[in-house]
């Protein structure tokens, strides 16, 4: 079996799960080539996925969750700071402490009649025409509209923002040449006149509560919010959007399991979501640093290697699924790892459940026959696994 989870190319069509599924029984810590003279540990099971998400003081997110090391070229005027995603605890947890309040299940939901009304405006804006671009003016909208929404901008600067996500997401040898330092940088600029409008103008809205915000007696520097920033747009979109979209084929290419979840949305729309989540897999791995001696599996691992957890492989592991390989949507229970594990577990989980929940019911009762009418074009990364480019057509409810 030839293992490459390095190219893009593995991932067009989803996850490349004949090779995670090779992994898991002969190498489930496979040391991996990354073309650069090094490599990196690559780890599939279940369990030790789990394991290595829920242990920081052993596996760091310092100084990178991506599988390469930072680029120097990149690190621009922020290079004193750091995003949350690359904190370990305590400091992780003083930063994660200035926005948990406003992502918790409780906030999540009294903003759920907010949510359901930009499902309705979305699937309005199309439902005339009988046909549409799916990923761009179904799935992608939502998390767009929703981030912006909260963070008090335009919802129209949203879909811009979510245009410079998917850039930074690509791999460098997919796009033109500075394609993803410049996309970074237009995320700061435009994060710029975010702090120049709420800090004149402050307002009950996310971005102004960061820019108030006090940590350790201290107010955020620009650098610090321009990275938060840079996250909530970034990770606010990725789960949502790509579950969405991927979610959609995924029911289509599972007609009698489509039909049933049409017909009882409200019923089962909750396991269903789950059960998608884990088949799905939006984020396809998170890299970890070992900070000291230890074994995993049958491997000894040394202070400095790299482990990258693929969460599509652990959620396919027959070890933590019953017949994994199966769509089930009325799965239960269901310990799947799509949000990851431990205290980097997604910030916005209940957002985005509420998110997916509003806006495949949306298109379930007001869209019926709905097919590919097109090409597909997925994401070209090996980050996140996610369509592009879905042309459908469905018949108006």
């Amino acid at each position: 079996m030839h293992i490459d989870l390095l190219s893009p190319e593995s991932f067009v069509g989803g996850h490349p799960h004949d090779q995670y599924d090779w992994l898991r029984r002969n190498a489930p810590i496979h040391w991996h080539d990354d073309g650069a003279g090094s490599g990196f540990w690559a780890v599939t099971r279940f369990e030790d996925v789990n394991r290595i998400g829920r242990n920081a003081a052993l596996f760091s997110s310092e100084p990178t969750i991506m599988i390469g090391d930072p680029d120097p070229a990149l690190a621009s005027s922020s290079k004193d700071y750091k995003m949350m995603l690359t904190m370990d605890p305590p400091e992780h947890t003083a930063y994660r402490k200035l926005i948990s309040r406003e992502f918790t299940q409780g906030p999540a939901r009294r903003y759920q009649a907010r949510i359901q009304q930009l499902a309705t405006q979305i699937v309005d804006a199309v439902i005339d025409r009988g046909e549409c671009e799916f990923v761009s003016e179904i799935a992608g909208e939502m998390p767009s509209f929703v981030i912006a929404d909260l963070m008090g901008l335009p919802l129209e600067d949203g879909r811009t923002l979510y245009d410079l996500t998917e850039v930074i997401h690509s791999v460098p040898e997919a796009l033109p040449e500075n394609a993803i330092p410049t996309a970074i940088l237009k995320m700061f600029e435009y994060g710029r006149g975010v702090i120049e409008e709420k800090r004149a103008r402050p307002a009950d809205d996310l971005a102004s509560k960061l820019l108030h915000a006090e940590l350790d007696g201290r107010r955020l520097a620009d650098e610090e919010f321009l990275l938060f920033f840079m996250l909530l747009i970034d990770a606010g979109g990725d789960t949502t959007r790509n579950l969405v979209s991927t979610g959609m084929r995924t029911l289509l290419q599972h007609p009698d399991q489509l039909a049933r979840l049409a017909a009882d949305p409200d019923g089962l729309m909750p396991a269903a979501r789950e059960e998608l989540l884990r088949w799905t897999s939006p984020v396809i791995y998170m890299r970890r640093r070992v900070t000291q001696p230890t074994t995993l599996g049958d491997q000894t691992l040394e202070p400095g290697d790299r482990v990258v957890m693929y969460y599509g492989a652990a959620n396919r592991d027959p070890e933590g699924f019953d017949q994994p390989n199966v769509l089930d949507l009325q799965r239960s229970p269901n310990r799947h790892l799509a949000f990851g594990s431990g205290h980097h577990i997604c910030l916005g989980q209940w957002f985005a459940r509420l998110e997916i929940d509003a806006i495949l019911t949306e298109v379930l009762r007001r869209m019926t026959n709905i097919r590919i009418v097109g090409e597909l074009e997925w994401m070209p990364s090996n980050f996140i696994s996610g369509l592009t480019r879905m042309p459908v057509a469905f018949d108006a409810q």
